[in-house]
């Protein structure tokens, strides 16, 4: 006859191992999600570097309020920042070409030049009288404070915060993100602009050319079909060789 003690004690045991066995819940992050967070990370990076930037051309309190308040963003932001760029660069990169031995997206060019036209756009200092322009500069310094200085707070980066932070690479600096940009803000539109507008207009509702460089006979231009690249026009003397993304 088997022990009853025996027994009970395999039941015991049974239960423990199922209770040890128990698979936890696999929590899925949403690369979409991902991706709009690196996005509004860096564009909110070249928005207030172009603030800060402009404002500091003001001088007196307003530059020395600007060069305090920077580094609080700075000390709160940086690593985030670098993160979203290293994750953002290796999801551009099958869409990059080569201009003068830089590796170049133009995803992250028209990123770069909406953020930073944003700022300009919203300070307008060029429209103001001396004295309103440091009344605009202290106005929206005076913004840049509390649960509003780190970016993980907002609601479009916190969900994704851990997850950009496993990208965060060796060199932390984020002078001029995203670095597929490499600096470009676009540029004037060169002698070739409307038959290369025109061209793409023809194969696309959505149609928006970057004119990213323009030093005559050489001119670079993207073309996008809504917010994705399609391709990258290179034209010497008029002449264009395009690739596509």
């Amino acid at each position: 006859m088997i022990n009853q003690k025996y027994l009970h004690l395999l039941s015991i045991s049974a239960v423990f191992i199922s209770g040890c066995a128990t698979t936890q819940p696999v929590i899925t992050i949403d690369p979409n999600g991902v991706d709009k967070a690196a996005t509004h990370v860096l564009s909110e990076a070249v928005y207030h570097s172009t603030l800060f930037s402009t404002c500091l051309t003001l001088g007196g309190d307003t530059e020395l309020d600007t060069i305090d308040i920077q580094q609080n963003w700075l000390n709160e932001n940086s690593t985030l920042v670098a993160a979203a760029d290293s994750y953002y660069s290796q999801q551009q990169a099958s869409n990059t070409f080569t201009y003068d031995g830089k590796t170049l997206a133009p995803a992250a060019i028209r990123l770069r030049l909406d953020a930073s036209n944003r700022a300009t756009d919203e300070l307008a200092l060029t429209q103001r009288s001396p004295a309103n322009k440091h009344k605009t500069c202290q106005f929206r310094l005076a913004q840049i404070s509390g649960t509003k200085l780190p970016l993980a707070n907002d609601p479009l980066v916190a969900p994704y915060q851990s997850e950009l932070l496993k990208h965060l690479p060796l060199d932390l600096s984020i002078a001029d993100v995203p670095h597929l940009a490499a600096g470009f803000t676009g540029t004037t539109q060169g002698a070739t602009y409307y038959s290369v507008v025109k061209a793409h207009e023809s194969s696309c509702t959505a149609a928006y050319t970057l004119s990213i460089t323009n030093q005559w006979p050489n001119e670079t231009y993207a073309n996008f079909c809504g917010e994705k690249a399609v391709e990258v026009i290179t034209c010497e003397w008029g002449k264009c060789v395009t690739k596509k993304l």
